[in-house]
């Protein structure tokens, strides 16, 4: 039997000496972004997953110059149209590109982290998983990715760690807000 996202992301924290009672004590304290999203990742198909990631995505693009037009098309991966998730996905790889040769490093990291997301959740919802989308190592693919157009946003060198470090909690802090905003019941 496969671990559950839940039962995964409190063993994660717990391995690294940083024990949570529930995943709910984890989204209200943690401090380490990659977990979260891998339990977001690892949560897909689910819509609320998949909201979260979307407004956490438009949030983030809110900071970050040229962020829109990627997290315009991670949302669009929820759409009818056949393998529509696969098409947003080239078409983020393709915005990505077009970011590196532009030389807009914030918007192309942007546009990679979101393809992360995105062909997760491609995979997941045409059955098609693979370890190329492995939902917790994408994530941590994206985090990475993130925390990168952050750093480039505001002209910040990328081995900086204490800056990676504030960026990631900073980026944290955004996706439970994202979490929040799409469960206002439970927050």
């Amino acid at each position: 039997m496969t671990e559950s996202p839940s039962a995964r992301l409190l063993a994660m924290f717990h391995e690294a000496g940083i024990p949570f009672d529930s995943v709910e004590d984890a989204w209200r304290r943690a401090e380490h972004l990659s977990p979260l999203l891998g339990w977001l990742t690892a949560s897909f198909p689910g819509e609320e997953a998949f909201r979260t990631c979307s407004e956490w995505l438009r949030l983030c693009a809110s900071r970050i110059d040229g962020g829109e037009p990627a997290a315009a098309l991670f949302a669009q991966a929820r759409g009818n149209a056949p393998r529509q998730a696969h098409v947003a996905a080239g078409k983020l790889v393709d915005l990505r590109n077009e970011c590196i040769l532009a030389r807009r490093p914030a918007a192309a990291a942007f546009a990679d982290a979101s393809n992360h997301l995105c062909e997760v959740w491609a995979a997941v919802t045409t059955h098609e998983e693979d370890g190329d989308t492995e939902p917790w190592g994408r994530a941590k693919a994206a985090a990475v990715a993130m925390v990168t157009a952050w750093l480039y946003q505001q002209d910040l060198k990328e081995e900086d760690k204490q800056a990676r470090s504030l960026a990631r909690v900073e980026l944290t802090r955004l996706l439970r807000e994202a979490r929040a905003s799409v469960r206002p019941d439970q927050s």
